[in-house]
């Protein structure tokens, strides 16, 4: 197959994820001397206006991990259009510190069942979404350097397939945990609004990936699906927002207790 554009495609409700798909795509495009173009899913407006992908695109998909997995709220749009023609594929997971666990091995499994080939896979660190301190910075130079020369060294050939550990299995998501090493149960927890700070200038519910922010005469309001992915924490700048749901927050210092050391990425090639 002859490769006329690299296609790099993202969810990334925090950045993180946008950052290191343009980051791989950039690389991969000077190095075949071919364009890239970048393609969101991360908004529902995004989602609507999804264009499929070209027979002669080599894409690079990215996605956060969340529980040991991909999002399972963008699992039914995943499913139906990540697809392509025989594509080469590079997945890359974001996870924040803990572990990727079976998300790669998911992502290389959605992809040959959307008629795509895995070429190459990474796992790559970034600052953990439910803290300012796990993973802080990350990706960082060292990273990006790592990122880099990972993306020189993938062979472009679709028989070339990376050996991940656990494509196939029919894998359980992580059971989050609160301090006590009980289950902890947020599911339900919607993120909270501080009235004396809010300035009503609906910056989180443009950035929510599900809808579940709405402004009513001037103030947000949450209700419906939440995936706790922190787009509305991250971009209000008056940092009015938060959780405050108990087994949310104990389940962030048990990771902070337990996840504090520098993590590693991870390349399949």
């Amino acid at each position: 197959m002859t490769i006329h554009r690299i296609k790099g495609i993202y969810f990334s409700p925090a950045g993180s994820t946008r950052e290191v798909v343009a980051l791989m795509a950039e690389r991969l495009s000077e190095r075949l001397g071919v364009p890239c173009e970048l393609a969101s899913y991360t908004l529902p407006h995004e989602r609507e206006a999804w264009q499929p992908i070209a027979a002669d695109e080599l894409v690079v998909w990215g996605s956060p991990v969340y529980a040991g997995r991909l999002p399972n709220k963008m699992l039914d749009f995943v499913r139906s259009h990540i697809m392509g023609q025989g594509n080469m594929a590079v997945p890359v997971a974001l996870f924040g510190g803990r572990s990727y666990d079976h998300a790669v091995s998911e992502m290389c499994q959605i992809l040959r069942e959307g008629g795509m080939a895995p070429v190459a896979a990474a796992a790559v660190v970034a600052r953990h979404v439910f803290s300012p301190t796990l993973q802080q910075d990350r990706p960082n130079e060292a990273d990006r350097a790592e990122i880099k020369a990972f993306c020189d060294r993938i062979s472009l050939l679709p028989h070339d397939a990376p050996a991940v550990p656990g494509e196939g299995l029919q894998a359980p998501y992580y059971v989050p945990k609160k301090e006590d090493g009980t289950p902890a149960k947020f599911l339900k927890a919607l993120p909270q609004f501080a009235a004396d700070r809010c300035e009503g200038c609906g910056c989180c519910a443009e950035s929510c990936p599900t809808g579940c922010i709405t402004m009513h005469e001037g103030r947000p309001h949450a209700e419906g699906v939440c995936i706790k992915c922190q787009a509305c924490v991250r971009r209000c700048p008056a940092q009015a927002v938060a959780f405050a749901d108990a087994d949310f927050l104990s389940h962030v210092r048990m990771l902070e207790q337990n996840f504090s050391a520098p993590a590693h990425n991870t390349f399949w090639e």
